[in-house]
């Protein structure tokens, strides 16, 4: 009889043993050093803890559940939980800092820029259904406000890159296509033909365009012949 108990109480207690177990591993770098203060997380639930000086963690997670590793500076990993040991390496986001931008004065690396710089790049314009290239600034840059102009189709936004700065005057941003102060409308330009977007919102922009940029610029790259393969690409609008 106490033999059938035991059993039986064994039974009832295996679910609990296998969803009750101890996570533990270790959080590295890309440079193989160890993490400290990095958040692991049980997706789902409100159960966390933080990676020790060494880099070592132990959290309660059930086998098939999920980790999330998340630290300032770092891409977040999600990682599910199985037997043995799980060690854990983030990437760093500081590669980020190598990317090339246009400013006003030819380009430069994001790690040695000082003033205030937003950049749309021609994979994200792509992603978006555009009939005017102004629309691709909506809600993509931080401090750009973007108003409807009118209703008519194909027209552009009406940007505000540094508020209204003047009362009689306009208040819309300085146009630069190529290097070249621009002056038609932006419904002539095709988002298919733009290689990036880069808005200059801080007053370093007046350096090169003096009093024309007291609104900001938005500087426009169009792409250019690469030596290589070709790469053909063309989009369709089925008729009405």
């Amino acid at each position: 009889m106490r033999n059938f108990l035991a059993v039986v109480i064994a039974m009832l207690l295996l679910p609990f043993s296998i969803l009750a177990q101890t996570a533990t591993g270790k959080v590295i770098g890309t440079d193989g050093k160890p993490i400290e203060t990095v958040t692991v997380n049980v997706k789902g639930t409100t159960t966390s803890a933080t990676t020790k000086a060494d880099g070592t963690y132990s959290i309660e997670a059930a086998k098939g559940s999920t980790l999330v590793f998340s630290f300032v500076g770092y891409d977040t990993r999600e990682v599910k939980v199985g037997t043995g040991f799980l060690n854990i390496q983030l990437q760093s986001k500081i590669n980020d800092l190598s990317e090339v931008v246009v400013v006003a004065y030819g380009t430069q690396r994001k790690e040695a820029l000082t003033g205030s710089v937003g950049s749309i790049k021609a994979e994200q314009i792509a992603k978006r259904p555009l009939n005017n290239i102004t629309t691709a600034l909506e809600g993509a840059i931080p401090g750009v406000v973007t108003t409807s102009a009118n209703g008519q189709p194909g027209s552009g936004l009406s940007i505000r890159v540094r508020g209204f700065g003047s009362i009689n005057a306009s208040s819309d941003p300085l146009f630069v296509v190529d290097g070249v102060p621009y002056v038609g409308g932006t419904s002539n330009i095709n988002p298919d033909d733009v290689e990036s977007l880069t808005v200059l919102k801080d007053a370093s922009s007046t350096a090169l365009y003096g009093s024309r940029a007291a609104n900001g610029v938005v500087i426009i790259t169009t792409k250019k012949g690469k030596k290589g393969r070709n790469n053909v690409s063309g989009r369709f609008m089925q008729g009405v």
